[in-house]
């Protein structure tokens, strides 16, 4: 029979050894290592040069089909049909943001709703990888992790090339960013009020090589509030784009 001096004595080197297993804290780049590879990997990502998603979104009291196209370097327009009719669009040129409101001509966006615009054609999950944000001018920092319904999140900031901050929860799981959350409004130009919107993705799948959500929610955290929420029914990986759809109507 094993004596107690032999049993403390191995209890004492267990311990040793399981502390020994400790693993360091991940760093930024750990975690953007990751995130990269569970999207597809580098090369996968960067090979994605234009974009386009055809979508249903639901508002409360409306509800519309988009198609969404977005180019390198940081191009995008939208396109809003309702019951079949073409409402809506919305686009940034690169540089600037225009609209059209269904009827007359279109017009120049507002500074703010033409930052919104630029802000979502930069952000991951469409044409642009986490690992690439920080040559285009952006800046992202690990702040540490957060625990939501359950998933203890690595939780990033992000600031943007214009000063723009918004918050990336990187799955531990899966490292999909699959919450982003935000303080600003919903629609700018419709209600400029600001609140605290949390984007959930989820449904990713793989399109050529790349993962992509293919439905999205946003709601108001301080109400509970569903504000939006979209379903992808098709997304096309480098599509042909006539350029000149970025720059007029």
């Amino acid at each position: 029979m094993l004596g107690r001096p032999f049993l403390r004595s191995s209890l004492a080197a267990l311990a040793i050894a399981l502390l020994g297993c400790d693993r360091a804290p991940l760093t930024l780049d750990d975690v953007i290592e990751r995130n990269t590879k569970a999207m597809g990997g580098r090369a996968a990502i960067e090979a994605v040069k234009s974009i386009r998603f055809d979508l249903h979104s639901v508002d409360p009291g409306f509800e519309v089909d988009g198609t969404y196209r977005a180019e390198r370097p940081g191009r995008m327009r939208i396109d809003a049909l309702m019951g079949g009719k073409h409402v809506f669009t919305e686009a940034f040129d690169g540089h600037h943001g225009w609209e059209w409101g269904g009827k007359g001509n279109q017009e120049a966006a507002s500074d703010k709703a033409s930052a919104a615009l630029h802000h979502g054609v930069e952000l991951p999950g469409k044409l642009f990888g986490l690992h690439e944000l920080k040559e285009r001018g952006h800046r992202l920092e690990l702040v540490g992790r957060e625990k939501v319904d359950g998933t203890n999140y690595h939780v990033l900031r992000l600031t943007m090339d214009d000063g723009y901050t918004t918050t990336l929860y990187v799955d531990p799981q899966s490292w999909l960013i699959t919450r982003r959350r935000d303080f600003r409004p919903l629609h700018v130009d419709i209600d400029p009020t600001p609140t605290t919107i949390e984007q959930r993705s989820s449904d990713f799948r793989k399109i050529s090589g790349v993962q992509f959500a293919f439905a999205s929610t946003e709601i108001d955290l301080k109400t509970g509030k569903v504000l939006e929420s979209t379903k992808v029914n098709k997304i096309e990986v480098n599509p042909s784009i006539n350029q000149s759809i970025f720059d007029k109507l």
